[in-house]
């Protein structure tokens, strides 16, 4: 029994030195309660350098940054990248599909839920009559691809989807329809 007691008494023992070992190891690190406790802020120059730089340079950094307006498109035909310029009067038709900020006809490709497997083509930015397009639109993809086209038209976002990849006929029509 003497011996246990003995064993006790040394494990206490180690375990309060190593307590107190353990408090005395750490950093106590004190925090403030409010702004006016703080430390006063030095002055900026005790935190950064700077220098100033004579206006003469400005026109160094003015060259670099982008154009605030997006400069007009060349009228005297097309590109090597088949763009061509829209017309100076659109077509006389119930819709009319408006170019994007870019002068590019608004025609996009998405990949939706299936793990990115089904593609949908977008038209968008229309006005007018969003049926009328839908329809023609539809009957010429499904004339050039010999089968049924599923679409979905959105009224209030004027937007109409395509299921499938139908970028170059969409964008080739819409061309040729004067948009």
């Amino acid at each position: 029994m003497a011996s246990v007691a003995a064993r006790s008494f040394v494990f206490r023992q180690q375990m309060n030195t190593r307590r107190f070992d353990f408090a005395s190891c750490l950093n106590i690190k004190s925090f403030y309660s409010s702004y006016s406790a703080n430390p006063k802020e030095k002055s900026p120059e005790n935190y950064t350098q700077y220098h100033e730089v004579s206006s003469d340079n400005w026109k160094f950094v003015e060259r670099l940054k982008p154009p605030t307006v997006v400069p007009s498109f060349p009228k005297n035909g097309s590109c090597f990248s088949d763009w061509t310029p829209p017309p100076d009067t659109p077509p006389n038709l119930p819709y009319f599909v408006k170019r994007t900020k870019n002068f590019m006809v608004p025609v996009y490709l998405n990949f939706e839920a299936v793990r990115n497997q089904r593609k949908i083509t977008m038209v968008k930015h229309i006005e007018g009559d969003i049926w009328a397009l839908e329809k023609a639109i539809k009957s010429h993809l499904e004339e050039v691809t010999k089968r049924q086209v599923v679409s979905q038209v959105h009224e209030v976002a004027m937007y109409i989807k395509f299921r499938g990849d139908y970028v170059l006929h969409v964008k080739k029509w819409l061309l040729n329809a004067g948009f």
